[in-house]
């Protein structure tokens, strides 16, 4: 067996609730303009911090219309447009404000579909579909553009513009008794963690995370999987270095990017291997996709029990160090804990 260099390894299963456990913030609303011109603009409560959650309301808005995406401008998050908005926050701003979105965009389909119907005798108004910026009736491609369809509305002065609220259906909670159908839905996964330790130095890397999520029926997976391992890294960085340090006063001494160590490029996993899992039933979320936000977080927990596996086996190879199963529970693993906990 080699002594100097140990591997662990460690499954993290998760199951992760998608919603606001306070009931009131489950709402969004969303403003929708068709300007004349044929463009659209909306504007949600949705702030956008790299998230991607523009890039989806985009795209919802995009698969309604049938139209570019190109056409659609998403504008900035202001109070005086949207009002009552709920934080950016629980991985549910995408669900929320897309479904609001979703919402207005099927309303202003409705009102071009009677347009379709007045005007251009499209009579069976369920069999009107919009797709590659043109109007397609019982499946088959009309010469009705969506530019003239917008056009025509707005000479019958048609209303293009809609607000609608969401409000997640189905979720409560009462604290009193701490009962109650808080989330919209479950997000599942599991990761495999494999970590290298240094037993001489106590210094270690993350050789390869391997994970299966569920992110339902994704609607943009290069987002979902940079949320993913972005979240993986975040985790990992929560788990094994980022540690709270308070003086006898109670004041708190790792305050600043100085004292408190915060996950770089060189914390990153050589590996991290992520495969969606594929969607068996619907949800609430939009176009049932589920949140990427929070959940991937969570598989970092399995690095610190894959840090503590390498040093339990190092212990147990060697008689004159602590007996397996006495290293204390404390995160994070920080590399000056790997190499107390190695010393016995």
């Amino acid at each position: 067996k080699n002594v100097q260099f140990k591997q662990g390894f460690a499954v993290m299963p998760i199951c992760f609730g998608i919603s606001f456990t306070k009931t009131l913030m489950n709402q969004a609303r969303a403003l929708v303009h068709i300007y004349s011109d044929s463009s659209v603009g909306i504007s949600t409560g949705a702030v956008e911090m790299g998230q991607g959650v523009n890039t989806k309301i985009l795209q919802v808005a995009a698969h309604v219309f049938g139209i570019s995406t190109d056409a659609i401008r998403i504008n900035t998050t202001n109070t005086f447009r949207i009002a009552n908005t709920s934080p950016s926050a629980a991985s549910a701003t995408a669900d929320l404000n897309g479904k609001a979105t979703q919402m207005a965009c099927k309303e202003l389909i409705n009102r071009l579909k009677e347009v379709l119907s007045d005007d251009y005798n499209l009579i069976e108004k369920d069999k009107i579909t919009f797709k590659d910026n043109c109007v397609f009736y019982q499946n088959k491609p009309t010469d009705i553009t969506w530019k003239a369809l917008v056009n025509a509305a707005f000479m019958k002065r048609v209303n293009l513009s809609e607000h609608a609220h969401y409000a997640t259906p189905s979720v409560f909670f009462d604290w009193n008794t701490a009962k109650g159908h808080p989330f919209a839905y479950h997000v599942y996964g599991t990761a495999a963690i494999t970590v290298t330790v240094d037993c001489l130095r106590g210094t270690y890397q993350i050789d390869s995370v391997k994970v299966v999520h569920d992110a339902g029926k994704s609607m943009n997976l290069m987002v979902d999987k940079g949320q993913c391992e972005g979240g993986i890294v975040q985790g990992i960085g929560w788990m094994t270095m980022e540690e709270l340090v308070y003086d006898k006063m109670g004041r708190l001494r790792s305050n600043a990017l100085s004292t408190y160590k915060i996950p770089d490029i060189y914390s990153v996993p050589k590996d991290i291997d992520i495969r969606f899992l594929e969607p068996t039933e619907d949800n609430l979320a939009v176009f049932n996709s589920k949140a990427v936000g929070e959940p991937p977080l969570m598989y970092g927990i399995g690095a610190y029990f894959a840090l503590r596996n390498a040093i339990k086996d190092s212990n147990t190879c060697l008689p004159d160090r602590q007996a397996e199963g006495s290293l204390a529970f404390d995160a994070p693993m920080t590399a000056e804990k790997v190499l107390m906990g190695l010393m016995g």
